[in-house]
């Protein structure tokens, strides 16, 4: 019977340490991580040493350093030089799990709309309550609206104030003047303007192109006039483009308007 040997092969290296063999092989590339000995049959064999170094330059990989700097880290570095690095790591996490809980946060928000809107008639007009919303103003076009690449490019480079475009409710404020506001929602105490808390008359939509939007609109207009609604604000046309996700050839919007006699309805 022949005794057991110490050393293991690198497949079972990798197989120990849950890594792929490919990875092993990286590390020994850039000087990191050796082997105990090659032996006759050109086999890697590694001992306890190599599985414990191994070890570490997995858990500083998983604090986001470099080879490099884990080459340093394993070979020179003193415990006061190492300690700075793993603040940073600390700090570089933390700011990834914010991330994440903002993804998660959006992913809540985009069932939460499919859920709303699932419940809501195409089409169909009502009257909310909703309260007071912030906005911020992000830049201005002219009437009619017409959104490019180009001027999202413009404005994007000319403000500091940039919305997360696909994630943000993108409000279109329309002016008596002509002028097309586009807003974002302000959590700040400061604001741009201030949709007031109160009765709206709502239209929730998908359209596919700049023709249907415009005709629902001036649908929109012809329903408040009819129904005898003192519209005591702008329209405002809130863009949710992230709902696309369900349905990819199509926008949605809700337009909206404050009424400020929301008891009146001519039949």
């Amino acid at each position: 019977m022949s005794a057991m040997k110490d050393e293991i092969t690198i497949s079972e290296l990798a197989n120990l340490m849950q890594v792929s063999v490919h990875q092993i092989r990286y590390f020994e590339e850039k000087g990191v991580l050796q082997p105990a000995y090659t032996g006759d049959n050109q086999y890697r064999m590694y001992g306890i040493d190599e599985v414990y170094r191994l070890a570490h330059i997995l858990l500083l990989r998983k604090m986001g350093l470099s080879v490099q700097v884990i080459k340093e880290c394993l070979s020179h570095l003193t415990a006061e030089q190492i300690t700075p690095l793993f603040r940073q790591a600390l700090t570089d996490t933390e700011a990834e799990i914010r991330k994440l809980q903002e993804t998660k946060r959006f992913i809540e928000k985009l069932l939460e709309e499919k859920e709303y809107i699932s419940q809501t008639e195409e089409g169909a007009y009502a009257l909310v309550q909703r309260d007071e919303v912030p906005l911020s103003l992000w830049f201005e076009l002219q009437a009619p609206a017409s959104l490019s690449a180009q001027e999202l490019v413009q404005n994007s480079n000319n403000s500091s104030n940039v919305p997360n475009l696909f994630e943000a409710d993108i409000h279109y404020v329309y002016s008596d003047s002509g002028i097309v506001g586009m807003y974002t929602r302000e959590e700040e105490v400061l604001s741009d303007l201030m949709l007031p808390a109160g009765s709206y008359v709502s239209r929730t939509l998908w359209v596919q192109n700049e023709e249907q939007l415009t005709a629902n609109i001036q649908d929109f207009y012809a329903y408040a006039e009819e129904m005898g609604y003192i519209c005591s604000g702008p329209l405002i046309m809130v863009e949710k483009s992230y709902l696309s996700l369900f349905t990819p050839e199509q926008l949605y919007y809700e337009l909206l308007s404050h009424v400020s006699n929301p008891e009146v309805v001519n039949l």
